[in-house]
């Protein structure tokens, strides 16, 4: 081959791959805006209400100074309220303030790793982004995860480049980044810390980022001041799991990247055989990123997240996976860039393992990732609007409604009235011995199965709301009283 077919052969290499490049976060970044962008005109599920008729809707004082639980994210509620006081009363507003955030955050990381790794981690970071079932359900939800997703990205990138550059936009995207996820959720001040805490280790550093750092934290603890014993008493809520002593070692992989790759939120793991055999495929390819290979990048991206993971097990905290979902900023990093260089030495020295194990998480989350768009994209998460509209369009108000449900007040929030909560099979049978005409709703998640045997009567009607989440349905009957069915006979 001559010199200039030569240079013409890299030409054109250089142009498919370039080609290649743009169409995959063409492609990929389309996927994500649409995923998490579509349906936000569904109602309210779950914690949302809690957080808008708690909080959101009462304004400041309460945000600020009232009783605490985990559903305020004290930050993310005040931009709600700030939102519906300007005439942005609606779901698709709020929800906004977590999903443009979380898009933000996925772009800034992007961009971060095609510039400073290569353009495969880049891409390979869009992808786990998009196709993480945990991140899909909870980014698009009026809470503050997107916004903590923004700002570990923020506060990621810009320690990454102090520990390169010492630049003072670094230092002040580390005070951002660290203050706008601490004022969102508490416990994000571990990882804030944590990560000062590895750039306060060198000299150089000490002055540019210690007074910014001090003052940021001041800042968290008046914030915080109101609802000290509230927070403190709220960690012992057993809702979730505790990390298991005899566990503790694969924590930061098992409650991390292992729901966030395989799990929906409202998912608890149990650490087991499987779970362990996936966090070392999952470790093996992460420790293969060159960012592991330089002192404090590595430090940078795994100590804040040991940090937050030995708090919430030193304190005994319950967690569920959604609490560690910003923990997933510095994971993925490396994750995706593990995997590429893993891809990259396909070219020249293969790892036929590791290659192995990229192909099979990739495949997983790709299979996974296809039908749980389409299901996002035509159905609500949860599907307690559709049923309690067709209840007051079916009912008058004074009809009973008995709800064999997780969350029975999900129910009153969207009839405006009382319902009667059937916790036990028992009581949810109990409804076919009403004197009058009654409502009787299901709903087959974390609650034990019914046997309702007037759900056959005749003259019962029957109506089921799919939902992508929670147990896949919600049930809903209008049961005629048993003396007709009595007199009928």
């Amino acid at each position: 081959m001559t010199a200039g077919a030569a240079v013409l052969t890299r030409s054109a290499s250089t142009d498919s791959t370039r080609a290649l490049t743009a169409g995959a976060y063409v492609l990929l970044g389309a996927t994500l805006c649409w995923s998490r962008l579509v349906g936000l005109t569904h109602g309210y599920c779950c914690d949302e209400i809690r957080t808008v008729s708690l909080y959101v809707e009462r304004g400041p004082r309460a945000i600020l100074t009232g009783p605490y639980i985990p559903n305020n994210h004290e930050l993310f509620s005040l931009l709600g309220w700030l939102t519906f006081s300007l005439g942005g009363d609606s779901e698709v507003a709020i929800r906004l303030w977590s999903v443009l955030p979380f898009l933000l955050g996925v772009a800034i990381t992007t961009t971060w790793l095609h510039r400073r790794v290569g353009a495969l981690s880049g891409i390979v970071f869009l992808f786990l982004a998009t196709a993480s079932p945990l991140l899909l359900d909870i980014s698009r939800m009026a809470r503050g995860y997107g916004l903590v997703f923004l700002a570990m990205s923020v506060l990621m990138v810009g320690a990454l480049e102090v520990t390169r550059a010492r630049s003072w936009w670094a230092i002040a995207a580390v005070s951002v980044g660290g203050l706008v996820g601490s004022l969102t959720l508490p416990h994000f001040a571990v990882a804030y810390v944590a990560t000062c805490a590895v750039l306060l280790a060198k000299r150089e550093l000490r002055v540019r980022l210690g007074v910014p750092f001090a003052t940021t934290v001041a800042i968290v603890v008046a914030w915080y001041a109101p609802h000290y014993d509230d927070i403190a008493a709220s960690s012992l809520v057993a809702y979730g799991r505790q990390i298991d002593s005899r566990w503790l070692a694969t924590a930061p992989v098992d409650q991390t990247l292992v729901p966030a790759l395989t799990m929906l939120d409202d998912s608890f793991v149990r650490p087991n055989l499987q779970s362990l055999l996936f966090s070392l495929v999952l470790l093996a390819v992460a420790l293969s990123s060159p960012l592991l290979r330089t002192k404090f990048p590595a430090l940078v991206l795994c100590i804040p997240v040991l940090s937050t993971v030995v708090v919430f097990w030193l304190t005994g905290t319950y967690i569920v996976p959604r609490f560690f979902s910003f923990l997933l900023v510095p994971l993925f990093m490396l994750l995706a860039t593990g995997s590429a260089a893993v891809l990259v030495r396909l070219r020249s020295r293969p790892a036929p393992a590791r290659t192995a194990m990229v192909v099979a998480i990739c495949g997983l989350l790709s299979i996974q990732v296809v039908p749980l768009v389409i299901d996002v994209s035509r159905m609500p998460r949860d599907a307690t609007r559709e049923a309690g509209a067709t209840i007051r369009h079916l009912v008058p108000a004074s009809t009973p409604v008995v709800a064999h449900v997780p969350y029975p007040d999900d129910i009153s929030f969207f009839l405006g009235r009382s319902v009667e909560s059937a916790w036990t099979p028992a009581v949810a049978a109990a409804v076919c011995h009403q004197s009058r005409t009654a409502v009787y709703v299901e709903q087959p998640y974390l609650v034990p199965q019914a046997r309702v045997p007037c759900v056959r009567r005749a003259g019962t009607r029957h109506y089921d709301f799919r939902q992508y989440a929670r147990g896949g349905r919600i049930d809903v009957w209008v049961i005629p009283p048993a003396n007709e069915q009595v007199a009928g006979g």
